[in-house]
């Protein structure tokens, strides 16, 4: 069980990352450990263990990026040709926002995935704030999603033009500082 709530507590702050980290956190993790909790097998099985397919489904969206509303947001597509050029599923998009939201002087990334066979809602949208100003959950209520104000997700049928339109569009309503 220790493992198990060891395992929330990293992912859930991003190894300790988040803004929302506090001391509380670390004593509770520090118990965990005390309780028998292996850090670097837990490590090791989370971020160590990639399988090919993962890498080559981030390389193709790595080489999707792009820069959009005057460089506040950074996105990229992964369609089904993605997933079939790299022999991935849709869970290996995990992970891949990070990479994004780690870029400097954007407000906003998102990851506009294709949900394979899924029905009208065809595409799912994973949004972080790339800066303490900016609130993604907006943008993800504005298509009827949800979330928190650093990371948020929604599922829409529009396509991806559309899509950068309306988050833009919600970026422009939000003050910069």
């Amino acid at each position: 069980m220790a493992r198990a709530l060891y395992i929330g507590i990293v992912t859930d702050t991003g190894k300790f990352m988040y803004d929302s980290t506090d001391a509380r956190t670390h004593e509770v993790a520090a118990a965990l450990v005390r309780a028998g909790v292996d850090i670097d097998d837990v490590n090791q099985r989370l971020y160590e263990s990639v399988p090919i397919e993962k890498l080559k489904l981030l390389s193709r969206a790595l080489d999707n990026v792009e820069l959009h509303c005057d460089g506040q947001l950074i996105v990229t597509f992964i369609g089904e040709d993605d997933y079939r050029e790299a022999g991935a599923g849709e869970e290996m998009t995990e992970g891949i926002i990070d990479h994004l939201r780690a870029v400097d002087g954007i407000r906003a990334a998102a990851v506009v995935r294709e949900q394979i066979n899924r029905g009208p809602a065809v595409r799912k949208i994973s949004l972080r704030a790339g800066d303490e100003h900016t609130d993604v959950s907006v943008i993800a209520r504005s298509f009827g999603g949800g979330g928190h104000v650093r990371a948020a997700g929604c599922s829409t049928d529009l396509d991806f033009q559309q899509i950068l339109e309306r988050i833009c569009s919600a970026l422009a309503d939000q003050p910069v500082s």
